[in-house]
């Protein structure tokens, strides 16, 4: 393919393959984009989670003879294994290229299959390894049929390049469709949960409420969004909003708020919702209707004790929504008040039951605890104890723990013996549950303290167990849902800086709003094939999914029309048509592209191109800070952008600093940083590493916030060593 043609065509490719974020859809894409253009056959072998190969080819026109492709490609992987093939690309990372095929066949025919051969006529074929992120997650096969078409090592050099491109879109796609899956099961647990939920932003108003609350509210769930906290439950909305404002301005949670309401009785907990830098986002609202529990209490008013645990058992529960900090809360807070001794018991997804906390007054025992579990562990099948309960969902409590029991449920002598010295007298296993579902169970034993459980304290218990498994599996939602936002905001953003001769380069990324929503400011810093450097910095209009497909679409195709060792003026012009192409006109962006060139001299060319950007400034080693770059016009808005170049030479000492508007837009308004303040700021860190630059930039923008960024930012610096 001429060079001209497989431009074009890498065009079209990189147009289809941005066009979604399907996985299957991409899958099938890449298998069929490279007929007719490149191969008359293409396969793409994807190495999937359990190490078996999924094929996916474009499907020849002649299914006998797509059914002897698929038949001859099984027989040469049951022969070669990975010395050859598809998984010998998977394997090594190695291309292989065939040049010429005609005549024979690497694999034996048999007498059915040798017409059906002749008739497909292959030619010569490559194999590719497709390479994304540092990884190898398959393989792609080229094959030609076509009379007078043979490969060569220049096609070889096109189909690898192709295979990253490929590569790298299947890589995205399936990393937004795990995110998409992740998020629609929380989505689910948030709709089912049986208690009313709500999140509410810093102006009080709602963001998210599940069916329990909208029926609190009288509201449909959709409705709810938007309301104050008046509007959603009018007048006593009233009593609550100052609690929830208090929350928000000090940062501390209000738990388990009574709160009579007519003729049922809720308990209301208010909690700060932070952001990653620990800054306050908005108030979690949980609404817990307990009127008949309520009831209950009023008529044993002889249990005001056990009463008072409760709440406070709450209060520890509210107090984290860190997954393993709140099993150990929940262990503890039975410890010594109800039992001698507390575990807890999950149910893993591979069907074992697993010791995850575990609670005795004496560290000692503590210890002990752990030291049983791994001599005997908890057997799924066990008649009885945590495992039983787990599968049935009931508890079991024994108010007497006899010498028969022990003995049955002793392993062996020594378990026996064990067992009788640590004076086990009663005990209480509960089921943990959430999202009608049960998870785990929670144990109470008393033992040398010589108590015996009583009915009212197998009630307790089981009110702990019930608490505790909407608290554990709060937290746990909580924690996988900051983990999806933390991996797909990795993804976006390069893993590692490149080491640059002769220059240090830092960077820093700090996003705003809540989980670390993804999306936003971007960077990249990559080597260019002359031998040169790119800087990228850019702002993405809007947040979340939209926004993270803009900025993948933004860096990728900036480096990939890196690769022709275009000038930063054509890398914003690629970019722009790719926006309008795939995005049409609904997102845009503002980029700014600095290319850097080493002289032998010592110094450096810089190239500068804006998009609609702030400009880059450049401290030189004397002290004075320069601003360079021509403005620009906004990147995806237009079809003719007008895009200029200036170029600024480097000496030893002197630092580049690019930044996006979330560092001179920070503050109060009227108040702003602003860039001649940005500009004053970089000037007084004359000397400093380009670590402590972005490092003090960083923190004199959020200062100037009160610690709460509204906006994303970030940095990149750049110094030439002396």
């Amino acid at each position: 393919m001429d060079p001209e043609a497989a431009l074009g065509f890498l065009a079209q490719a990189s147009g289809v393959l941005a066009g979604s974020l399907d996985y299957e859809r991409t899958l099938l894409e890449v298998a069929r984009l490279a007929v007719p253009d490149v191969a008359d056959w293409c396969a793409v072998d994807i190495v999937e989670p359990d190490g078996s190969l999924r094929q996916i080819t474009s499907t020849h026109p002649d299914p006998e003879q797509e059914g002897l492709l698929m038949e001859l490609r099984r027989r040469y992987r049951a022969e070669k294994g990975g010395s050859a093939g598809a998984a010998y690309a998977i394997l090594t990372g190695e291309p292989t290229l065939a040049e010429d095929t005609r005549g024979s066949a690497e694999i034996d025919l048999r007498s059915d299959e040798r017409e059906v051969y002749e008739r497909l006529g292959p030619k010569s074929y490559m194999i590719v390894p497709l390479m994304a992120r540092g990884r190898t997650i398959g393989a792609l096969t080229l094959l030609t049929t076509r009379e007078g078409r043979h490969y060569t090592e220049a096609d070889l050099d096109f189909a690898e390049h192709l295979g990253r491109r490929f590569a790298l879109a299947i890589d995205n796609a399936r990393l937004y469709d795990e995110a998409e899956s992740a998020r629609a099961m929380l989505d689910t647990l948030f709709r089912s949960v049986p208690v009313g939920l709500a999140i509410l932003d810093a102006d009080l108003r709602v963001v998210r409420a599940n069916d329990t609350l909208s029926a609190i509210a009288t509201r449909a769930a959709t409705e709810c969004v938007g309301c104050s906290i008046a509007e959603l439950f009018g007048t006593r909305g009233e009593q609550l909003e100052p609690l929830c404002r208090r929350v928000l301005e000090t940062g501390e949670p209000l738990l388990d708020h009574d709160a009579p309401w007519g003729a049922r009785h809720y308990v209301v907990s208010c909690t700060p919702v932070r952001a990653v830098d620990g800054s306050p986002a908005g108030v979690g609202l949980v609404t817990i209707d307990v009127t008949e529990r309520r009831r209950l209490l009023e008529r044993e008013r002889a249990a005001g004790q056990r009463a008072a645990f409760l709440a406070r058992a709450g209060e520890i529960l509210e107090t984290s929504l860190d997954y393993e900090t709140t099993l150990r809360n929940v262990a503890q807070l039975a410890v010594p008040d109800i039992a001698d001794w507390c575990a807890i018991h999950m149910l893993e997804d591979s069907g074992a039951v697993r010791l995850v906390a575990a609670e005795h007054r004496d560290p000692a025992r503590t210890k002990l605890a752990w030291e049983l579990d791994e001599r005997y562990p908890t057997q799924p099948d066990a008649p009885g104890g945590a495992a039983a309960v787990i599968r049935s969902g009931q508890g079991e409590a024994h108010s007497t723990i006899s010498q028969e029991q022990l003995e049955r449920a002793a392993v062996d002598a020594e378990h026996l013996e064990i067992m009788r010295a640590l004076q086990f007298r009663s005990s209480v296993i509960a089921p943990l549950r959430a999202s009608g579902r049960t998870f785990g169970a929670i144990t109470f034993v008393a033992a040398e303290s010589g108590r015996s459980f009583a009915p009212e304290d197998v009630d307790i218990a089981e009110e702990i167990a019930r608490r505790a498994g909407l608290a554990i599996e709060n937290a746990r939602l909580y924690t996988e849902r900051s983990r999806i936002a933390h991996t797909l905001q990795a993804e976006l953003l390069p893993t590692r800086l490149p080491a640059i001769p002769g220059a240090s380069v830092a960077v820093r990324y700090r996003a705003a709003g809540e989980l670390n929503e993804v999306g936003g400011d971007f960077y990249d810093v990559f080597e260019r094939r002359d031998g040169g450097w790119a800087f990228v910095i850019g702002d993405v209009s809007g947040k979340g999914a939209e926004a993270a497909a803009v900025t993948a679409l933004a860096r990728h195709t900036i480096r990939t029309a890196s690769l022709e060792m275009a000038s930063p003026t054509a890398l914003l012009e690629t970019l722009n048509e790719a926006l309008l192409t795939q995005r049409a006109g609904t997102e845009f962006c503002t980029v700014c592209v600095a290319t850097l060139t080493r002289h032998e001299t010592g110094g450096a060319g810089l190239r500068i191109a804006l998009g609609g950007h702030p400009p880059a400034l450049v401290l030189r080693a004397g002290g004075v800070v320069e601003e360079h770059g021509e403005p620009g016009t906004l990147i995806g808005v237009f079809g003719d952008p007008r895009l200029e170049e200036i170029d600024v030479e480097l000496g030893p000492g002197d630092v580049m600093l690019l930044y996006t508007d979330g560092v001179t837009e920070a503050g109060p308004a009227g108040a702003e940083l602003g860039e001649e303040g940005l500009a004053r700021l970089l000037g007084e860190l004359r000397g400093r590493s380009p670590d402590e630059i972005v490092a003090a930039v960083e923190r004199a923008a959020v200062e100037i916030q009160d610690g709460r960024p509204r906006d994303d930012i970030a940095l990149v610096a750049l110094r030439l060593d002396r």
